[in-house]
């Protein structure tokens, strides 16, 4: 079986192919179509001068009809083209994605983060280098706010995360099929903007354009004004000139009584067209697709209803009906107004759809969202075969992991052993600067927010009840709310305390506790802390400097355990092998790293 990385490779040399056999296509067809044009319109004039003025009209409707084909013929091959083109880049960033090259993308989701969220800050979830940075695949507004709510607040029920974790399981190996869907919502330009405003459009349905009554009078009347119209022309003075010219001005007295009204509808209609279009080609895909997860069937489930269309061709009617609305960007739309009513045949076409599925649309645009956040969690399974599906367990709160490392950093991450199994059990991590504290806390936090979303996880084997999760790391000062980082800190650790007393099924990440006050103060606040979160049943690592705080494990009625990190000096360099190991650090490393940095102590 080929790996991620030769597909994607093949994939990009397929596509780049494709193109330029594309593009060759495309020119060749525009100078056919510049010689067809020019040489047929040359070969009707001179026949029409030369008396053939047969010859000149089956010339000249030849040329236009073959002109008519080969227009719509370039801009399918154009449109093929752009798929092409939108294919070899989602390829070639899959490819990236496998590298470090992946931090570079623009989108690092910075605006979906929540600053006082319980893990997101401390855990990298959004940001540069962070877990939405390497996964989104998102494109649409629903999509990307449905992703942001899965990696913020996953779902507690165990059912729900193994369901979800079958349906990614089987989205991973359909990778054609996820790049198509990705396809369509990068086709259309704008597709990335919030659909609320047609959502509350399709929910606000006009009775007027219902009526029987206003129906029967908005189709008769541009009947009778054409055909007395015709007449007037046709046969002078068959028809009184007031009689048309009366059907005309009841026509402009109306649309301007309304004109304020349906301005609205029509900037709904144009500012979605394109979202509309890249809704349904979404739609399509899924609803034509096979699955066998019960998750997804669910979803698919979701989008029948009663007229037993499928959805995607629900909204390909109001597609055309939209369609019908770029009428009027024409320059002579006036006039073809005034005689039509125009205005009022869209919105009865519109009207309608609203009120047969105008109710459900909200919950299509859901699924579609739903759809793409599932698809860039498939993307880690398809990537790293080599992770482990995660065992979501019932009962008390626990994690054990082999061979666990962190989900963001590149293949030669170091991998631990990490296990947590009786409730109040805490580790406490000490350890040198610079040693692998910290990383091992995020590491731990990652990967159950993985497990959670129902995706592998970077470890050779997994398995974790589900747990609240609590993070301490990453305290700053507040100046807008003159809040120093030491309070900042001590709320930070009354919610986590506040929490544990509710929810006993949590764990906490707490990095370097009560950093900004002096050591004596640090170590008896972090002592009590840590006695009550254990008493309260909760589990969690703790790293520190403070070493005396490895004397807790000595305590017959608290399972705390000690671990710790190594360093070691070589031809004058520091070294670190970030390898867990059991016990109370007994390296220090702060003399050696200041004067590394050229700062010189006595």
């Amino acid at each position: 079986m080929k790996s991620a990385k030769e597909t994607y490779q093949q994939n990009i040399s397929q596509y780049q192919g494709l193109l330029r056999q594309q593009t060759q296509t495309s020119h060749r067809l525009s100078n056919m179509r510049l010689f067809i044009s020019l040489g047929g319109m040359a070969g009707a004039i001179y026949l029409y001068v030369r008396g053939l003025h047969s010859f000149a009209a089956v010339i000249f409707f030849i040329t236009a009809g073959l002109f008519i084909w080969l227009v719509r013929r370039h801009q399918k091959v154009n449109l093929e083209k752009k798929y092409s083109a939108i294919m070899l880049n989602i390829n070639q960033l899959s490819l990236a994605r496998l590298s470090e090259d992946w931090t570079s993308f623009p989108d690092l989701g910075k605006e979906l983060l929540e600053e006082d969220h319980p893990y997101a800050v401390d855990l990298d979830i959004f940001g540069k280098r962070s877990l939405f940075q390497l996964i989104n695949t998102t494109n649409t507004f629903i999509g990307r706010q449905k992703l942001k709510n899965l990696l913020l607040d996953f779902p507690r029920e165990r059912s729900l995360i193994l369901d979800r974790q079958k349906a990614i399981e089987e989205l991973a190996v359909k990778l054609h099929w996820r790049q198509r869907y990705q396809s369509e919502g990068i086709i259309l330009s704008g597709t990335g903007s919030n659909p609320d405003d047609l959502i509350k459009w399709a929910l606000s349905p006009k009775d007027l354009f219902l009526n029987p009554w206003s129906i029967f009078f908005i189709r008769l009347s541009p009947l009778i004004t054409i055909s007395l119209i015709i007449l007037a022309f046709v046969l002078p003075g068959s028809v009184p000139y007031f009689l048309p010219l009366s059907f005309v001005l009841i026509h402009m007295v109306l649309l301007l009584a309304s004109a304020r009204k349906s301005a609205g509808t029509f900037a709904v209609a144009s500012k979605y067209k394109d979202h509309i279009k890249s809704f349904s080609n979404m739609l399509q895909l899924f609803e034509q697709e096979q699955f066998h997860s019960p998750y997804i069937k669910r979803l698919k489930e979701s989008l029948k209803n009663q007229t037993h269309l499928p959805a995607y061709q629900q909204i390909r009617i109001l597609e055309k009906a939209v369609d019908m609305t770029y009428v009027r960007f024409h320059q002579l739309y006036v006039l073809f107004n005034i005689i039509t009513l125009w205005d009022f045949q869209c919105q009865i076409s519109l009207e309608r759809w609203k009120k047969q599925c105008g109710k459900l649309l909200e919950g299509w645009l859901k699924t579609i969202g739903e759809v793409e956040a599932l698809s860039s969690c498939a993307l880690l399974a398809f990537d790293h075969p080599d992770w482990s599906w995660p065992e979501i367990t019932p009962g008390l709160p626990r994690v054990q992991a082999k061979n666990m490392g962190h989900p963001l950093l590149p293949e030669s991450r170091v991998c631990n052993d990490v296990e947590i199994s009786k409730p109040g059990e805490i580790l406490l991590i000490t350890g040198s600067n610079m040693s692998g504290k910290s990383t091992l806390l995020r590491t731990i936090g990652l990967n159950l927010v993985l497990a959670y979303i129902g995706c592998p996880v970077c470890a050779e084997k997994f398995s974790s009840s589900v747990m609240e999760i609590y993070t301490s790391m990453r305290i700053n000062d507040n100046l807008d709310t003159g809040t120093s980082s030491f309070l900042a800190e001590l709320l930070r650790i009354k919610r986590i305390l506040e929490e544990a007393q509710k929810e006993k099924s949590l764990i906490f990440l707490l990095d370097e506790i009560f950093r900004g006050t002096n050591s004596r103060d640090r170590h008896t606040g972090a002592k009590h802390l840590i006695k009550k979160l254990s008493r309260s049943g909760v589990v969690g690592l703790v790293s520190t400097h403070d070493l005396e705080l490895g004397d807790l494990a000595q305590e017959n009625n608290l399972p705390i355990r000690n671990f710790h990190f190594e360093e070691y000096y070589q031809n004058g360099h520091i070294h670190f092998d970030y390898k867990l190991r059991p016990g109370i650090s007994t390296t220090r490393n702060a003399i050696y790293l200041m004067r590394m940095a050229g700062i010189e102590v006595d």
